[in-house]
């Protein structure tokens, strides 16, 4: 049990029905991921953890999540899959704009969504999701959902290589604690994830259409065999990027990163 984690606080702020009501809190561990596959197996769907302190927070590609002891929130939620696991793409989008709506909800409003799973504050990163797959046995197919955010960090708090690309709650002007932070997640994330399973996918894509500035503007992707640009036109039926190269040509991007492009084009 951590002692710093007001549970009346968070208890009082949470309207789910199954999100957060099976909650772990650890005052240090290396990955609330690995914590929420270990408690999978014995409090089953929905198992929520959040740590304090978290000391291998893993991003995307292998990349390391930074995290402020105490200021940042280390959040994971275990669900079986609901739909076809060829499906399970749109899960990272789902809850990317799960958070943006929660940093909405906790009063900045200037939060939007980078493809696929980035929240971002005018180009600053406020929070990201990872995803992992995973086939468990006697339950199916499973996925823990992971997600970092920045709550209560000043400038100092990051890395100096982070310093001008990073942002938080407080540094965008909002007084919400890690217990606010993390029942707005959750409140946003379980009627999101429940429409991506069992009812309307497209309404949950053009939702997370609607949070994105990509549209319209050329934007370089990093993928695991090269770079790829082109004009963000939409998301595909899977949360795929759709982009119009410069020779006209329609190419989907399903893995990768969006970086900003320097070419500033953009269409009507």
């Amino acid at each position: 049990m951590a002692d710093d984690f007001d549970r009346a606080r968070f208890t009082s702020r949470l309207v789910t029905r199954r999100l957060g009501r099976r909650l772990l809190v650890r005052e240090l561990t290396a990955s609330t991921n690995d914590d929420a596959w270990d408690s999978f197996t014995t409090l089953g769907d929905g198992v929520t953890v959040i740590a304090l302190d978290q000391t291998r927070g893993r991003g995307r590609a292998g990349r390391r999540w930074e995290h402020a002891r105490g200021k940042g929130l280390a959040l994971s939620v275990a669900r079986v899959l609901g739909c076809d696991v060829r499906q399970a793409g749109i899960v990272p989008l789902a809850t990317g704009l799960a958070v943006a709506q929660a940093c909405h909800a906790l009063g900045v409003t200037a939060a939007r969504l980078k493809w696929p799973n980035d929240v971002l504050v005018h180009e600053r990163k406020l929070a990201g999701v990872l995803c992992e797959l995973r086939r468990v046995p006697g339950a199916g197919e499973a996925v823990v959902i992971g997600v970092g955010l920045n709550v209560r960090q000043a400038r100092t708090d990051f890395p100096d290589e982070l310093s001008d690309t990073a942002t938080s709650l407080e540094l965008e002007g909002s007084k919400a604690l890690i217990e606010d932070a993390a029942a707005e997640v959750l409140n946003r994330l379980e009627p999101l994830w429940d429409e991506s399973q069992e009812g309307d996918r497209d309404a949950v894509l053009e939702a997370w259409s609607r949070w994105s500035e990509h549209w319209g503007r050329w934007v370089s992707v990093r993928t695991p065999s090269g770079a790829v640009s082109g004009i963000a036109l939409r998301l595909d039926a899977e949360g795929g990027l759709v982009l119009r190269t410069e020779a006209g040509l329609e190419t989907t991007v399903v893995v990768g990163d969006v970086l900003p492009s320097d070419s500033g084009l953009d269409v009507a």
